[in-house]
């Protein structure tokens, strides 16, 4: 997967604005994102993302009872959201098998719940180094995703 630079900087500002909690800046990031193209082409990154990290902590996919505890924990990491550990295992259920988010959780949801989880996971990997950056995990994280063949 070949990522277009500029939706990539603006995927990684919706990922800042979710791990700093800032609603303005999360609004402001979103303004970068001008038409329908540019947000599928964010939430396809997003998912990737996302996906990659899940997979990435468990050496594979994880099973029904792992995807509920990484939903507990991305609730309970995203306290200032209004999130469901049901709606982030349909999510997160829906996105590791490919499955279209908008027949899961709903368009305007599968949007927003693929930065607010991804930003939560992201922070939250064991793969972060101590001392380490998330988004320097993040710059691996999309080095291999553009690296992998083509599906």
């Amino acid at each position: 997967m070949k990522f277009d630079d500029r939706i990539e900087s603006t995927v990684r500002d919706l990922f800042n604005a979710v791990v700093k909690s800032k609603e303005g800046d999360f609004e402001a990031a979103l303004r970068e994102l001008p038409d329908e193209a540019s947000r599928h082409k964010a939430l396809e990154l997003a998912v990737a993302v996302c996906g990659f990290v899940v997979i990435d902590t468990y050496d594979r996919r994880p099973t029904a009872d792992e995807t509920r505890e990484i939903a507990q924990g991305v609730v309970e990491a995203g306290s200032w959201m209004p999130l469901s550990e049901q709606e982030v295992a349909t999510f997160l259920t829906a996105a590791l098998n490919g499955r279209p988010l908008v027949e899961a959780v709903g368009a305007e949801n599968a949007f927003f719940l693929a930065f607010i989880i991804t930003g939560i996971l992201l922070v939250a990997s064991p793969k972060v180094g101590e001392g380490e950056f998330w988004f320097n995990y993040l710059d691996r994280v999309e080095a291999a995703i553009e690296a992998a063949p083509a599906s």
